[in-house]
């Protein structure tokens, strides 16, 4: 297994811990996202054991935020004025602005890792 490999599931690690200590923090969001940070965590620790299990659960979750990324940003401009005033704000910048940024940073995180993840297959491992 490449390092790189290894960096990306402490990469998804962090972005499930993070994702759970917020859902136990009391803050509000779909249970959904709660299972999905439940399986981030589970598919990094299963790949830094070294098992396939792991690597098929981290390649289909970067696929799957590579795709949830293009969405979001598709739906960007129709985001409802409701919504954008209450949103933060980091500096001068629009909630719009803001929120295309996130998902294209979705899109090029989900990208990479599909790429990496998809070039360092379990079949090419070799046992220390």
């Amino acid at each position: 297994m490449k390092l790189s490999s290894r960096l990306i599931a402490l990469a998804w690690l962090m972005i499930g811990t993070s994702t759970l200590y917020l859902a136990w923090q009391e803050t509000p969001m779909p249970l959904s996202l709660k299972f999905f940070a439940l399986l981030q965590i589970v598919g990094a620790i299963l790949l830094l054991l070294r098992l396939a299990a792991g690597w098929l659960i981290l390649i289909t979750m970067s696929a799957f935020t590579m795709v949830a990324g293009l969405f979001a940003l598709i739906g960007t401009p129709f985001l409802p004025p409701e919504l954008l005033q209450n949103a933060p704000r980091v500096g001068n910048l629009d909630p719009r602005w803001l929120a295309a940024l996130t998902a294209l940073l979705a899109v090029l995180f989900g990208r990479l890792c599909w790429l990496h993840l998809r070039n360092d297959p379990p079949s090419n491992w070799q046992t220390v």
